[in-house]
């Protein structure tokens, strides 16, 4: 993998951004420099940080490459453009003893923010959200340790009207809200409209059943 070390892949979808400001678009992970500030003890490998990880025979946790990710990771559409200005992300994430934690961001082919999900350790934890082109909301669901939980929305595509709702126990039993409240059906389209995607933010667990 390769580091971007230009400073044209922002400008450019900053410049989509100015003329339509509702779609968030690759632009909120800012300068990809910036953004891959490696944690102690791990350096920029490609468009990822790593750590160099002990040897421990074949045991549990060893990486066939000796090392693993540490911190911030691009992944890219195409590892082998050249041009800034062409540069995919495919998704973002941070991770912790090579695995996901923190908030992973998905964008599209044609670079705008497609979904973010919390995850701990490699599961989903915390809040999903999926993202149309335009900016808005199309599906939310909370999550804990990979099984839905609490309340999941859906809007309609076209119309943007509430689609369904529906309560998930711990269990994993669901039933569906036939009479949803006006808050529930408020769609939160700021959610797709971050100014900035922070890899290291932390967990919305506010829907998680007490």
């Amino acid at each position: 993998m390769r580091i971007i070390t230009s400073l044209s892949l922002v400008t450019t979808f900053a410049a989509t951004a100015a003329a339509d400001p509702r779609p968030a678009t690759q632009a909120c992970l800012g300068d990809f420099k910036t953004f891959l500030a490696c944690p102690a003890g791990a350096k920029v490998n490609g468009t990822e940080c790593r750590a160099a990880e002990p040897m421990r025979g074949n045991g549990a946790g060893e990486h066939w490459s000796g090392s693993q990710r540490q911190g911030p990771a691009l992944f890219l559409r195409d590892d082998n453009e050249r041009d800034p200005a062409k540069v995919r992300v495919s998704f973002a994430a941070s991770y912790k003893d090579h695995k996901k934690t923190g908030r992973v961001f998905h964008f599209a082919k044609d670079g705008r923010l497609d979904s973010w999900t919390d995850v701990d350790g490699d599961r989903y934890h915390g809040l999903s959200v999926t993202c149309l082109p335009d900016g808005r909301v199309s599906h939310l669901a909370y999550y804990k340790q990979d099984k839905v939980v609490g309340i999941s929305r859906s809007w309609r595509t076209k119309d943007g009207v509430l689609s369904y709702v529906f309560d998930h126990d711990a269990q994993g039993r669901s039933i569906q809200i036939d009479n949803p409240s006006a808050a529930l059906a408020q769609r939160p389209d700021h959610l797709c409209q971050p100014a900035r995607c922070d890899v290291n933010a932390k967990p919305d667990l506010s829907g998680l059943p007490k």
